[in-house]
């Protein structure tokens, strides 16, 4: 039987440096994701097949922010056709609007230090460092989602951004699809205007206002 399952969406495999000291799997209706150790020294493997989406957003927010309330918004359309969402495990702001969403449909993925910050019902995977947690969210999903952040968002923002341009130098790299708030326009129209962020990586982007922008643009498993 052919496989009709869309590119985007296919069994995918990533390693990625570092040391994890939590796993974590997940299964919905029509897909999976796991987080866990590698056969390789230094190395944690990410591994999904079918609609996973990485929603990223400040968690200075409050929970009842209408950010968060969009972020949760789309966490629930995402497990209600059958997929999962991946997140920042932090128990505030848009990260613990995702948590509560989509309670057993979702993987917070932290480090060490933010363990205490984790509510005990949110299924996270701990890895050694930020780094790691930022190369996870920004990479490895099929589906990116940044919404309204600080810093940490940033990081996951800028690293999205250069990856999904990579891979027009990586073929065999998986595709991906990135979707950004408008409210980083204005810092990434900033930067393409000094010259450190070409227009035609901005070209790759896709700009939203709501959750519902997203949502209909998810391919269809």
């Amino acid at each position: 039987m052919a496989d009709n399952t869309p590119d985007i969406y296919k069994q995918k495999k990533r390693r990625v440096l570092g040391e994890l000291f939590k796993s974590g799997e997940i299964k919905n209706s029509n897909s999976w994701l796991s987080i866990h150790s590698s056969s390789k020294e230094h190395l944690l493997t990410y591994e999904s097949r079918g609609l996973v989406v990485s929603i990223n957003g400040s968690g200075s927010l409050a929970v009842d922010h209408p950010q968060s309330h969009e972020a949760a918004v789309l966490a629930s359309v995402v497990a209600s056709q059958g997929g999962i969402v991946l997140h920042g495990g932090r128990s505030s702001g848009v990260m613990q609007a995702v948590a509560q969403a989509v309670p057993k449909k979702s993987i917070g993925v932290i480090f060490p230090e933010l363990e205490k910050d984790v509510d005990a019902d949110v299924v996270a995977v701990t890895v050694n460092a930020p780094p790691s947690r930022v190369e996870l969210l920004a990479t490895c999903a099929p589906i990116i989602v940044l919404f309204r952040g600080g810093l940490g968002t940033l990081m996951v923002l800028l690293r999205a951004i250069v990856h999904l341009r990579n891979r027009q130098y990586h073929p065999e790299q998986f595709p991906q699809m990135v979707f950004v708030h408008n409210y980083w326009i204005g810092l990434l129209t900033t930067m393409m205007n000094m010259g450190c962020l070409p227009r035609e990586f901005l070209a790759e982007l896709d700009f939203f206002d709501r959750a519902e922008q997203v949502i209909g643009k998810l391919p269809k498993i």
